[in-house]
């Protein structure tokens, strides 16, 4: 009982301290719960590891007022689709580790191979991109990690492709309720607002710094839900090459002028904050690309077939030097049946055959055949052709049943000029 007005003549010592500011009362609180790092696994390609984007990523949350503490782990390979991974195991066995608050899944950048005349085209997401989504996202949620999926970017001389994009992952993660990492969005903002940043890499395609940077803050925007605004303007860190850490050497990731570092920040979280106020998803519907067709031709008679054709064939891959190619067609009579051959001299100069015709078959106004993708025998073009008075017109076709790559191109064949006559 003694001890009371002690304890009362103590309360009120140490609280007229904290009113004169001598004694803090957060100090008479609990100290706060230290803050764990969130734990981020990356699923993706060459996207992911150029500039290393998850190194990227915790550089710039360290940076954060308070700091942010992020750790990450990647598994990236050249070109690797979410099948592919799904196939290799190798992510899902660093999945079912089962210690991942986020797991960011990126696909192909053009959701598998879709070539059209040569050009890249961004193929049918319900091929194989949404199935292997669907399976990473089921896997994530086991482990209790919520899925996000890292909406990527148009290729520069196809910003139109970005609507496709879009869509593709929109619609996906609408449907598993899993956030979209809106880079894609701020990359096509930055491109019509302040077009002289450079995003992209010589090639077009990959991200150059300022690119990975302005990701990486779409990231730390969508992860913390807090403005990238004031975060470091250089990022250093350990490289990656073919999606391997180098831990022996540190470099530069990203580091971009205060200024242009301000800018991407800025697009970064107007980008964020305006699909979030749409409730996280946006709704596109972009038209479906156009497939080329043949022309109405003439009826086939066999004479008018045998002999040696040559022109142009767009249908291999433009970017890699392949298209426009030299389609060399041959056909002659054996006894009762047609033969013949072809053989190709792409862009660049490489060549490829002389491959027979397999499955030929003159029709009354259609000619069909089949011949290698390549040499390496990875699978059969289907060809099917018409005669018109400028030669023969032909459309070509491929599919990979497995990954569903697709082909699709047009070839035109004339006869070639007979050598001038001799002196």
């Amino acid at each position: 009982m003694r001890l009371l007005p002690r304890l009362r003549l103590l309360l009120f010592v140490l609280t007229a301290l904290a009113v004169c500011g001598l004694v803090s009362t957060q100090a008479l609180a609990e100290p706060p719960p230290p803050v764990h790092p969130l734990h981020v696994l990356f699923i993706g390609n060459s996207y992911t590891y150029v500039n290393n984007l998850p190194a990227l990523l915790e550089g710039l949350a360290a940076s954060a007022n308070p700091p942010v503490p992020i750790q990450t782990r990647a598994i990236t390979r050249p070109g690797v689709r979410l099948q592919q991974h799904w196939d290799r195991g190798e992510a899902l066995a660093a999945l079912r580790e089962g210690h991942w608050d986020y797991v960011v899944l990126q696909e192909q950048s053009t959701l598998g191979l879709l070539l059209i005349e040569g050009r890249h085209e961004v193929n049918d997401p319900e091929l194989a991109f949404h199935p292997y989504a669907r399976r990473f996202a089921e896997e994530a949620r086991k482990v209790g990690a919520q899925p996000l999926f890292l909406l990527t970017w148009a290729r520069r001389d196809t910003p139109e492709s970005q609507a496709r994009l879009t869509q593709a992952y929109m619609s996906v993660a609408r449907e598993l309720g899993a956030p979209i990492i809106p880079a894609g969005l701020a990359w096509a903002r930055v491109r019509q607002e302040t077009p002289d940043v450079v995003l992209y890499n010589q090639d077009g395609s990959h991200p150059a710094p300022a690119g990975s940077y302005l990701t990486a803050s779409t990231l730390y925007a969508t992860l913390t839900g807090h403005s990238p605004m004031g975060l470091a303007s250089t990022v250093t860190g350990h490289p990656m090459s073919e999606g391997v850490l180098d831990p022996t050497r540190t470099v530069k990731l990203a580091s971009l002028p205060a200024e242009q570092a301000e800018r991407l920040q800025r697009v970064a979280w107007t980008t964020f904050e305006e699909l979030r106020q749409s409730g996280g998803y946006v709704e596109v519907q972009p038209p479906s690309p156009e497939l080329p067709t043949l022309p109405e031709g003439q009826p086939l008679a066999l004479p008018a077939l045998l002999g040696t054709w040559q022109g142009e064939m767009r249908f291999y891959d433009q970017e890699s030097g392949q298209s426009p190619a030299t389609l060399h067609l041959t056909l002659k009579q054996e006894g009762e049946h047609v033969a013949g051959t072809v053989r190709i001299v792409f862009a660049n100069g490489q060549k490829e055959g002389p491959f027979s015709l397999e499955a030929l078959a003159v029709e009354p106004s259609r000619l069909r055949f089949s011949t290698p993708l390549l040499s390496q025998g990875r699978g059969k073009v289907e060809h099917e052709a018409v005669l018109t008075a400028d030669g023969l017109a032909g459309l070509a076709r491929y599919e990979n049943p497995r990954n569903h790559d697709r082909y699709v191109g047009t070839w035109k064949l004339h006869r070639p000029e007979p050598p001038p006559p001799g002196p």
